[in-house]
């Protein structure tokens, strides 16, 4: 077998990484586990990069690599073949990184890619900021992809006059560092896995690594980071959104549903030929790209096993995929659907005839589309109150009393370690870490018992620490006491639970609760409120079809 050539050590720039992305030589293979950085993770590199701190080598294997259509990040290309393509070993978040930042644009959804340079915020280490594409940028952010190009640079700075010396000064400063940035490379050949093993054992890395079993099972599978062209694709891509696990099932409705007609229509004799289907399974992942990212930021669902129907995937895909990422009275409306179909249930005739009639009546306008769905929900939804009771994640209205606890952002009690190894102390709120998907991608449920009996009164939203009403009692703070649906009186009950004090806490906290779930349900919902078009749009030409004045 021959062997592996001596490391080739060299330094590369951001911009040459780009250049190289684009020309098809950095190849990514299919790892069991995909791009996994968070937005934090985005924002720590970049001010890393600025401040020229090391962020870790990269290993790159040279290898030829065939012509193919690939994905980094959002940035998808035809790459050609390529003799000396680069394989990423290790690096592989750092560069996807990088290369999707640095290629990102206004309409880019992930908000990983999407990083900003506020220039006004005194406080250096929150300078780098990431923002969801539902957030209106700021005018003094400077956008990392505007400031890795020279050109796009200058037309940015031209654009805004007003800028003052010190904020041009700093545009350079963030400009030159990213361009002029050096990170080492580590470029071997050969086909001596253990001796490439060997090398990566003895890195330094950074970030989120993958597992060496992770990267060389990628190495001999599949070669290339291909579009989906299958279910098993689709599912891995989607996978990398952290929303959870979507079943087979659920992505091949997605896939009929923004191909149009019944979405329960025989899937056996659906594509052309394979360039309808690629296109088609291509389609399907930008539409769920745009659902997750609406679902989380605009519907306040962080998570699939939270979403009370799982037939709202692909009836939102095909509005996606029709109107893009909802957005103004379409998503107003959109968001009503959701939460008050969870209340008063979405499928009173079953799912299959509810995705069947939601999806068909997604046409020519989004809230048109919106409020013919609104329609198709039975009525009664004022009339709708917490059911303590419900606290298995497989039943709707537990994911409400869920949902509902979130909206106070419930803080640790205890400190806890994620499955990336990462320790948050106690005091963070549980959904700015990564422990609820945590626990919810693993199957357990998110709710720790303090008390016994069937109540969520008697439950906690925390990851297992340590079990019981212990886990409270370290804790008087009044703001850490409400996060999690409790006031004084409930601690005092809470004490008291070897006498009597069991119902009596069970009662308060159950009030509280209830009316927690309850306004937050409201708010999402707005049982009550006149649908359709907001009034201003009815005196819209567009609407009337003329330009008589209303007057």
């Amino acid at each position: 077998m021959a062997g592996v050539t001596k490391p080739k050590v060299g330094r590369v720039a951001p911009p040459d990484l780009v250049e190289w992305a684009r020309s098809g030589r950095i190849r990514i293979p299919r790892f069991q586990r995909s791009y996994r950085w968070d937005a934090t993770d985005s924002e720590r590199l970049f001010d890393s990069i600025l401040r020229g701190y090391p962020i870790g080598n990269l290993l790159m294997w040279r290898k030829p690599a065939p012509a193919a259509d690939i994905t980094l990040g959002e940035l998808r290309f035809d790459a050609p073949e390529r003799s000396d393509a680069l394989w990423v070993v290790d690096g592989q978040q750092r560069l996807t990184t990088l290369i999707g930042a640095l290629t990102a644009t206004e309409d880019t959804v992930d908000r990983r890619f999407r990083i900003f340079y506020d220039l006004r915020e005194k406080d250096a280490r929150r300078r780098f900021l990431s923002a969801p594409q539902s957030q209106k940028v700021r005018d003094h952010w400077l956008p990392v992809w505007v400031a890795g190009d020279n050109r796009s640079l200058l037309a940015w700075q031209r654009e805004r006059p007003w800028l003052t010396g010190e904020e041009f000064d700093l545009c350079d400063s963030v400009a030159t560092a990213i361009r002029t940035y050096e990170i080492p490379m580590y470029e071997i050949e050969g086909d001596d896995e253990q001796a490439l093993r060997e090398i990566f054992d003895r890195m330094n890395t950074f970030g989120k690594t993958l597992k060496k079993a992770e990267i060389f099972q990628a190495l001999h599978s599949t070669p290339l980071d291909v579009q989906p062209s299958d279910l098993d694709a689709l599912r891995e891509r989607v996978a990398a959104l952290d929303f959870g696990d979507f079943s087979p099932q659920l992505l091949m409705q997605s896939v009929m549903a923004t191909r149009g007609g019944k979405v329960d229509r025989d899937f056996r004799q659906e594509f052309k030929n394979d360039e309808d289907r690629q296109q088609a399974f291509a389609r399907t992942e930008k539409a769920l790209r745009l659902v997750i990212d609406w679902l989380r930021g605009e519907a306040g669902i962080p998570h699939l096993r939270l979403l009370p129907y799982a037939l709202y995937v692909p009836v939102l895909s095909r509005f996606a995929a029709l109107f893009g990422r909802p957005a103004g009275r379409g998503s107003e409306l959109l968001r009503r659907w959701v939460w008050r179909g969870a209340a008063v249930g979405a499928a009173p005739q079953g799912n299959t005839v509810a995705l069947r009639r939601n999806a068909s009546a997604v046409h020519d306008d989004p809230v048109d589309s919106a409020t013919r769905m609104l329609g198709l929900l039975p009525i009664g939804g004022e009339l709708w109150t917490p059911d303590l009771t419900q606290t298995a994640l497989n039943r709707t209205q537990a994911k409400l009393n869920v949902l509902g606890l979130l909206s106070v952002h419930p803080v640790l009690l205890a400190p806890a370690t994620d499955s990336d190894g990462n320790h948050y102390p106690s005091g963070t709120r549980l959904d700015e870490s990564r422990l609820l998907a945590d626990m919810l991608d693993s199957g357990r449920s998110p709710l720790q018992s303090l008390v016994s009996g069937p109540s969520m009164a008697g439950k906690a939203l925390h990851p297992a620490n340590k079990a019981g009403p212990g886990l409270f009692y370290d804790w008087p703070d009044p703001a850490a006491l409400r996060s999690h649906c409790m006031d004084d009186r409930c601690l005092e009950l809470l004490h008291l639970l070897d006498s009597e004090g069991t119902d009596a806490f069970l009662a308060r906290r159950g009030k509280i609760m209830t009316a927690v779930i309850s306004d937050h349900v409201q708010r999402m919902a707005l049982f009550g409120f006149s649908d359709g078009p907001e009034a201003e749009a009815l005196f819209d030409t567009n609407v009337w079809g003329d330009t008589t004045d209303a007057a």
